[in-house]
């Protein structure tokens, strides 16, 4: 509860917020009166404590964002991105987004998150801006009724929800995040499924596909491993709405590249993602028509070049390593968890070894393929980095999740958990220093 009760009592220089009920601990003790201010006295009388029931439920905010409010936000949105704004011109009319903004005045709980997260955590707002207008276009590309399109579009608005309640000391982490960190982060999932669930009246289907926002249909995901068969609709398209989004925001965005190079890196991950959804989305960012950016060209080409082919060469033994450590045990093992491990491997595995990373001579594979396909070498560098980044991308996300795996517990046969955790002592500081080779 505490960084929430942080956002509100921050939230409320600007925008008040009283109690409306008297707050209780579980035990039935009385905290704050109806009516008191949400300020750093009542920080200090909350701290800690073990409320009845969710302090959202117990405030309310001086403004809310309201329907139109939100309408505002994506339009603003919109306009402002140059894809979002071709597809609204050749496909997608502003006027589908009424209907759908609407309904957020039946709930004033999502309201409430809402606001606080546009004032508090507004970089995440407006990433969630971004995903649930890619659930909502998926959506309608698949022809789904107005009512379903509705539902993953406000699955997207609320799947984050529960980082409003993630210690924001590790969110700002500057340096490496150890295991306990991102076990706090992945947290968000249950989270944001305990809120909404909470939430009357809201659609099941919305908490349902929230909750699986981080699942994958190779079961590589999380918090439970599901597999496709396993999945709604919703959840899957939002798990690719939102990957979509963290692609472009974690690794493009910053250097002034395009959403249309999402496509290559959606193309290498679809083992994980709904195919269809896939498919859609390369084609809706094709028909955007949006050109690819050159992202080296000129003098630089050479030296970019010769890094590359330093770093992969470091990729490739970071790859052997997890890959020895995780398939070493076998796999009648009957342990779910890790056999989600050992299916990243094998996704890593089929998806790279076709691709000129493991070419034996990679320096003569991108002459070669510049001289055949009649393209500048700095075009095919380029997708050769785009393609090592990916890489390094998953063996950083595996090698993390093995350090889980190891710190959980959870292993069904503590001899297995023993030999995975002394191989992983030849990975982990690849983790260290993921970006070269080691000394």
């Amino acid at each position: 509860m505490d960084p929430y009760l942080r956002y509100l009592v921050n939230l409320s220089t600007t925008n008040p917020v009283t109690v409306i009920e008297d707050i209780v601990t579980v035990d039935g003790n009385l905290l704050l009166a109806a009516a008191a201010p949400v300020d750093e006295q009542a920080y200090r009388l909350l701290q800690g404590k073990q409320l009845a029931k969710p302090l959202a439920h117990y405030v309310r905010l001086s403004s809310l964002i309201s329907a139109a409010g939100l309408l505002q936000y994506l339009l603003d949105t919109i306009r402002s991105t140059e894809y979002f704004q071709s597809l609204a011109e050749r496909k997608h009319p502003l006027s589908s987004l009424e209907p759908v903004c609407a309904e957020l005045d039946k709930f004033p709980l999502v309201q409430q998150f809402l606001t606080v997260m546009s004032s508090q955590m507004n970089d995440l707002f407006q990433r969630t801006l971004c995903v649930g207008l890619w659930g909502l276009y998926i959506a309608q590309e698949m022809r789904l009724p107005p009512s379903d399109a509705a539902d993953v579009f406000w699955a997207g608005m609320t799947h984050d929800i529960g980082m409003l309640f993630v210690d924001p000391k590790i969110l700002h982490k500057t340096e490496k995040l150890s295991t306990e960190d991102w076990q706090h982060i992945q947290g968000h999932v249950e989270i944001s499924r305990s809120i909404l669930a909470s939430v009357p009246g809201l659609p099941a289907v919305i908490v349902a596909a929230v909750a699986e926002h981080h699942e994958r249909c190779d079961g590589t995901g999380y918090p439970l491993a599901k597999v496709e068969s396993e999945l709604s609709l919703a959840g899957q398209i939002l798990a690719v709405a939102d990957a979509v989004v963290g692609i472009y925001f974690n690794r493009f965005k910053a250097q002034g590249r395009r959403w249309r190079e999402v496509i290559p890196v959606l193309e290498m991950n679809r083992a994980a993602y709904l195919y269809r959804s896939c498919e859609i989305v390369s084609t809706m960012i094709h028909r955007s028509e949006l050109p690819l950016p050159n992202v080296v060209h000129g003098s630089g080409v050479p030296e970019f070049a010769e890094r590359m082919l330093q770093q992969n060469l470091h990729l490739q033994n970071w790859f052997i390593q997890l890959r020895d450590c995780l398939t070493a045990v076998g796999y009648t093992h009957g342990d779910r968890k890790l056999h989600a491990l050992q299916n990243i491997i094998f996704h890593i595995a089929t998806t790279f070894k076709g691709t000129m990373l493991f070419k034996a001579d990679l320096r003569e594979s991108l002459e070669s393929m510049a001289s055949d396909e009649g393209v500048g070498m700095s075009k095919v560098v380029a997708d050769a980095s785009l393609v090592q980044q990916e890489m390094l991308f998953h063996l950083q996300r595996l090698s993390r999740m093995v350090q889980m795996y190891i710190a959980s517990g959870e292993a069904k046969d503590p001899t297995i958990r023993a030999r995975i955790e002394e191989g992983f002592m030849n990975i982990s500081g690849y983790l260290e220093r993921p970006d070269q080779p080691l000394n």
